[in-house]
């Protein structure tokens, strides 16, 4: 029997598979992403491998576009080893990359970090990385959420990455 938050997730994948325009799937993605293991923000990364390294234009209250190099910060970790991360205390990790909250003015205590593979599962495409639990810490059952998600979306990500990193 699936529980009510799998059948959410399950729902909200169909939606955003009929969804054509990029960046509202990247928005319908990240909400979903945060709603699903109740998180204050989230971010989707593309992975780009000619320039080494992962972007993202679409985060949750961030304007403008985020590039760092793969294997810089527990995103960067996360593309390059494709193991996924759950942080209890961020500023204690040290992989963990404070400029962006310095830049934001956002304090990040706790992140889970979770890899897309491609279709073919040969290579990490993306991450899917969720920030500050609204309540305690994140959970397996949260890692498990998010690691459907990232199955669910590895063929749309798939298609969305520049011709030399698909």
């Amino acid at each position: 029997m699936l529980d009510e938050k799998v059948a959410m997730i399950l729902v909200k994948l169909g939606h955003l598979a009929v969804q054509r325009d990029r960046d509202e799937y990247l928005k319908g993605l990240v909400e979903l992403c945060a709603q699903a293991v109740d998180a204050e923000r989230a971010t989707v990364y593309l992975v780009d491998r000619q320039k080494g390294e992962l972007y993202a234009r679409v985060a949750q209250r961030i304007q403008g576009e985020i590039r760092l190099p793969i294997g810089q910060g527990i995103a960067g970790a996360v593309a390059q080893t494709g193991e996924t991360v759950n942080v209890m205390d961020a500023y204690a990790d040290p992989r963990f990359d404070p400029g962006t909250d310095k830049r934001s003015g956002y304090r990040t205590r706790n992140m889970l970090v979770v890899p897309v593979w491609s279709t073919d599962g040969d290579r990490v495409i993306g991450v899917l990385q969720v920030l500050n639990k609204r309540i305690g810490s994140f959970e397996r059952g949260d890692q498990m959420y998010l690691e459907r998600i990232a199955d669910g979306v590895s063929g749309s990500l798939e298609q969305m990455l520049p011709a030399g990193s698909r």
